[in-house]
């Protein structure tokens, strides 16, 4: 019986663990399945600002956003490649001013809030985390609370949030995240929104599984 070389060994390994992070990040960003133009219409939202780009090639939410009514589309992405893609799939709409994208981590996603644009209603999809060891240039795993500041600090407070992957969310720590202590982060998530706007309601839709996505709305 032949035996694989150390260096094959370190090789077979390697392939292994690309697959893995390939299937835990299309685990983790799968498209929404809920109808986004009936929502955008329901509550009379006129831009989408998502945080976490992922892939644009493939059937990404951002891409979704674009084939609704909405008059802009943002994107904070912290991968340098996806937004390098996401200049070349969403080129058209970019020059005509519809579609932006950011390179940046979204823990600084205030920055780009700070125009008239956003005097306008807003639906937010906050779906940013670090759920693999290629991304190593970022402040916070989970970055809920700092993209919650953020849309805090506009002086709309009826803008629509949504929030992705309660499945990982309800669980101790999701994605690693350790640098807020063993706290409830649904709940903990659902207490910051309502220090926006104390009418905000609460309700679910169906993402990557059943109730997987996170609505608050006025």
């Amino acid at each position: 019986m032949s035996h694989k070389s150390g260096t094959e060994q370190i090789k077979t390994i390697s392939a292994i663990r690309l697959i893995l992070n390939i299937q835990i990040e299309t685990y983790n960003k799968m498209p929404i399945a809920f109808d986004l133009e009936s929502l955008r219409k329901d509550h009379k939202c006129v831009n989408y600002f998502e945080t976490g780009l992922w892939d644009p090639r493939t059937d990404v939410s951002s891409k979704k956003a674009l084939s609704c009514g909405f008059d802009t589309v943002h994107c904070i992405e912290i991968r340098a490649d996806w937004v390098d893609f996401g200049r070349d799939v969403y080129k058209k709409y970019i020059m005509e001013g519809r579609c932006n994208l950011y390179l940046d981590d979204s823990a600084n996603m205030k920055n780009y809030l700070m125009t008239d644009v956003f005097n306008n209603k807003t639906m937010f999809f906050l779906d940013a985390h670090v759920d693999n060891n290629n991304i190593h240039n970022y402040k916070h795993k989970c970055p809920l609370f700092e993209e919650l500041s953020a849309i805090k600090s506009i002086a709309r407070k009826d803008n629509v949030i949504l929030i992705d992957d309660l499945r990982v969310i309800k669980e101790a720590f999701p994605w690693g995240e350790t640098s807020y202590g063993n706290i409830d982060f649904l709940q903990q998530i659902k207490e910051t929104i309502l220090t926006i706007n104390k009418d905000y309601k609460f309700s679910t839709l169906d993402g990557y599984i059943k109730d997987d996505v996170l609505i608050a709305y006025i």
